[in-house]
């Protein structure tokens, strides 16, 4: 592979908001004035491949942001990418099946602290070293858990564990479920607890299933668990709203902010069941032509939690291409929204976003190539 590191230098020095002359001198939103550049950067292969079919879908990014791991299903090999050096450090072939099996078809993947790695199928899972080694194995079945007598859970959707290994947690149901619960399991008491989140019960509302022919085929809005400082953020495509659970208290806040740039939440549910093509993507547009969050990340070097949300607006040519609008939120520490705006000149949405060293990274692919768009703010 070529070496191209950057690949590509962009500069945009764009304004993301325009000041009314009516409003106070001084504002209270610290993204008012924001402006940006971004460098595109391209990770340096070297002779290993990188499997990009699937983009960073089955990814992660270590704790310190210095790494992002990206699995390949196809070969079952992790890249250890080094986000410094812009290179593969190495790979991590794992089995299959045997001891040291991680599942013929992996749903989810996880990395935790100390290079250590979760990889879950919709049976079980395992956590495992850097040589490829099963430290432990999870299997979860409702049976074993009193609390959930009864209850008919697929109890592997999105597991993750606290980086502490001492919770499981997880968002039980089957594919078409259309409301969740949070599920809490503790490794050390070996006892769970269902916790009710209602104020994301409208994410699988917006589940589209289409039957045709013997097939079925689903779009699922996104739910997105994320654990910074100790506390777990419960949070989904659909909604700005969200949940944040701490794992040593045993207490669950909601949050719910005053969004003035944006729609707050999807609003206008599709139809659930189709059967053509045509009306799938009927419906599909109506979903996407709603406002859609990603998932919440945190800025260590500011002390900001942000977040994106974005808007494609579908063209009525063909020829012309579809309208972007994408939003860029901040937060303090308590899950105070301090600043919003509107992120102009944007042709694409950020991919797979996450911060570090103070900048916004998000996947782009480069003729084939692993990519970064690097995006540089200045509050």
């Amino acid at each position: 592979m070529k070496n191209l590191i950057p690949y590509l230098s962009l500069t945009i020095l764009a304004s993301c908001g325009e000041k009314n002359s009516s409003e106070k001198a001084e504002s209270d939103n610290i993204l008012e004035n924001l402006t940006y550049s971004v460098d595109t950067v391209v990770v340096d292969a070297g002779n290993e491949l990188i499997n990009l079919s699937m983009g960073l879908y089955y990814s992660d990014v270590s704790p310190d942001s210095k790494k992002l791991y990206q699995f390949s299903r196809n070969d079952h090999a992790l890249a250890v990418l080094d986000l410094d050096q812009l290179k593969i450090a190495k790979k991590i072939v794992f089995e299959k099946e045997g001891p040291n099996g991680i599942g013929a078809s992996v749903s989810d993947f996880m990395a935790l602290p100390e290079e250590k790695f979760m990889f879950s199928t919709f049976e079980s899972a395992g956590i495992f070293d850097a040589q490829a080694v099963k430290l432990e194995e999870i299997k979860l079945k409702p049976d074993d858990f009193p609390e959930f007598d009864g209850e008919d859970y697929d109890l592997n959707f999105q597991l993750g564990i606290s980086s502490n290994e001492q919770f499981l947690y997880a968002l039980p149901g089957n594919f078409s479920a259309t409301e969740r619960d949070l599920a809490l399991l503790n490794q050390s008491t070996k006892t769970a607890k269902m916790i009710d989140i209602p104020e994301l019960d409208d994410t699988g509302k917006f589940t589209i299933i289409l039957f045709s022919n013997g097939m079925g085929e689903v779009h699922l809005e996104k739910y997105f668990m994320e654990e910074y400082h100790e506390k777990l953020y419960l949070s989904s495509s659909v909604t700005s709203d969200l949940y944040r659970y701490d794992f040593q208290k045993d207490s669950l806040d909601f949050f719910s902010f005053p969004i003035t740039i944006s729609p707050k939440k999807k609003t206008e549910f599709p139809k659930t069941e189709v059967s053509s093509k045509k009306e799938q993507q009927e419906e599909s547009r109506k979903v996407q032509s709603q406002i859609s969050f990603k998932n919440l990340m945190w800025d260590e070097s500011r002390k900001l939690f942000f977040r994106i949300g974005s808007i494609v607006t579908s063209s009525d040519s063909p020829d012309m291409p579809a309208k972007i609008s994408v939003f860029l939120y901040a937060f303090d520490s308590d899950m105070k929204l301090v600043g919003e705006t509107v992120i102009n000149d944007l042709k694409h949405i950020p991919e797979y976003p996450f911060f570090k060293d103070g900048k916004l990274w998000s996947y782009v692919n480069v003729e084939d190539e692993l990519g970064f768009a690097v995006f540089t703010f200045n509050l």
